[in-house]
């Protein structure tokens, strides 16, 4: 039985897309939407068919008429990761494009994971998992992870409550994203800080960019939520 493939009249056949171009996509859908060239709406439209999109020619589509003269012509049909030479992922490295890619992905989609416990091992959130305007996360002698990076989030205003015992809880947040932390460290740490790779620094998020508030109590033990960008490659 042989494999089907779309193809576009008589000509080769339509390239597939990836998670890479999509993200990259949305990237440069962020940048123009801090530039003024597409409203918040236009841009929640097309990040929507960037996600959904199955070929690299429904992408191109969607940048085409936005895409400054400086932008790689080749932008949407790159191997996956791959960048151009002395260029950074469009949309990188303003608070307005990364605050934009985060409101993208708030679906007020309710029934997200809303705890994450361990004793004595370990519980990871992490990946394209939907997470609620509300999450615990414990740990007795063990270790969580909380990776909101990739998340899809149910509101632009989420609570994270912490306990950790004799253990460790790691809350990983996108830039994009407003920090408040106001746990406590009772023989133990719980800590807020922003990774040395990070391009956009929390002091430049505008009032109203979605935030993610963490509290509870760290006794001997530890809790840390720290700022990373998103991993495109």
């Amino acid at each position: 039985m042989g494999i089907m493939s779309d193809t576009v009249g008589a000509g080769a056949p339509r390239k597939r897309a990836t998670d890479d171009l999509r993200n990259a996509t949305v990237g440069e859908l962020s940048a123009a939407l801090s530039r003024g060239q597409l409203t918040l709406v236009e841009f929640e439209e097309r990040s929507t068919l960037a996600y959904s999109a199955r070929f690299m020619d429904e992408l191109q589509d969607l940048i085409a008429d936005v895409r400054l003269d400086a932008s790689p012509s080749h932008f949407a049909l790159q191997a996956p990761g791959t960048a151009t030479p002395g260029t950074a992922t469009p949309g990188a490295g303003t608070a307005s494009g990364a605050v934009a890619l985060i409101r993208s992905r708030i679906t007020g989609q309710p029934g997200g994971s809303g705890l994450s416990l361990s004793l004595m091992g370990g519980a990871t959130r992490a990946g394209n998992w939907l997470c609620p305007s509300s999450h615990s996360s414990i740990t007795v002698m063990g270790g969580n992870v909380i990776d909101l990076r990739e998340a899809t989030f149910e509101s632009g205003e989420i609570r994270i409550t912490a306990f950790a015992l004799m253990g460790g809880i790691e809350i990983i947040v996108p830039e994009g994203v407003r920090v408040r932390c106001d746990g406590v460290g009772i023989m133990g740490a719980f800590e807020a800080s922003v990774d040395k790779t990070a391009t956009v620094q929390p002091g430049s998020l505008p009032a109203d960019a979605p935030t993610v508030q963490v509290s509870g109590v760290a006794l001997m033990g530890g809790v840390s939520v720290v700022t990373r960008p998103r991993d495109y490659n």
